[in-house]
């Protein structure tokens, strides 16, 4: 099991003002599933309904996005960050 860091930005920090949430788990997805358990506001921010990760939020380890390592599998180690970001658009 590792001790994680957690961090939501653009909306989803304006309703959520937390900051930083710190997890221990052994996957992002188990990550996200225990925050969510302990912030349930959370719940349809970060997961779809089935309890997957969000297709069109971006999810990066460590500043690598999960979509190109091992998606919501991709195991954690200690001290690793998980940064959340919800779709942006602009013009």
């Amino acid at each position: 099991m590792a001790h994680v860091k957690i961090k939501m930005y653009a909306t989803i920090r304006e309703k959520f003002k937390e900051g930083e949430v710190e997890i221990d788990a052994e996957t992002v997805i188990d990550a996200i599933k225990k925050m969510v358990e302990k912030y349930p506001i959370l719940r349809d921010e970060v997961l779809n309904e089935n309890g997957s990760l969000k297709n069109d939020y971006i999810y990066l380890l460590n500043g690598r996005n999960v979509e190109f390592l091992e998606k919501g599998n991709t195991p954690l180690k200690d001290g690793d960050k998980i940064s959340i970001f919800p779709p942006v658009a602009g013009g």
